[in-house]
């Protein structure tokens, strides 16, 4: 035979209805309730245009044969093949949204183990508005991929990591930024 829950109290009633109403308030008056915050895809919604930084690789790369230049032709190739407009420096801080595509590899040689251990990180930074109406440089879209390859495939899996990473951020723009579906006739 089970034994019956103990009856709630009156002191325990009373505690429980104080937090379901303190979470009915923070729910209401919550910034969040008010105005759901962007996706990272939608935060790419009217960027006419980016600019592209491949950051410097570590002397580990130079020694399993992979160029910063490489990379930056991976990703200008890929935006160039999607119409994306690649931004001058000029153009860049001429554009209110400033928005840049930063991309990061970090390559470690473990040479006694001939392996590759990497990173590579793909990101859209552009200017957004503070909840106080301040302006600031914000990291809006990013992808990331941790990875370990033996030496001699290192530089093809880089490579295939990062073109892949480009095609997500080109599907991820031209969706964000579709034109509207015309209106069929009687709407």
């Amino acid at each position: 035979m089970e034994t019956p829950a103990p009856a709630m109290t009156s002191l325990s009633a009373i505690r429980f209805l104080r937090v379901a109403i303190a979470c009915c308030v923070l729910a209401v008056y919550s910034p969040h309730a008010a105005s759901a915050d962007l996706s990272e895809d939608e935060s790419l919604k009217g960027i006419a245009g980016i600019m592209v930084i491949v950051e410097r690789l570590h002397a580990d790369a130079a020694t399993i044969g992979l160029e910063r230049e490489t990379l930056d032709a991976v990703v200008r190739g890929g935006l160039q093949k999607a119409g994306i407009k690649i931004l001058s420096a000029d153009e860049r801080m001429a554009d209110e949204r400033r928005p840049y595509l930063y991309v990061n590899c970090n390559v470690m040689d473990v040479k006694n183990l001939a392996l590759v251990t990497f990173s590579i990180d793909i990101e859209v930074h552009q200017r957004v508005t503070l909840v106080g109406g301040e302006k600031a440089q914000g990291l809006t879209w990013a992808k990331s991929y941790l990875g370990i390859q033996s030496a001699d495939r290192a530089p093809e899996q880089i490579r295939h990591v990062l073109a892949g990473y480009v095609e997500q951020f080109v599907a991820a723009y031209k969706k964000a930024n579709a034109a509207p579906p015309a209106p069929t006739p009687g709407d």
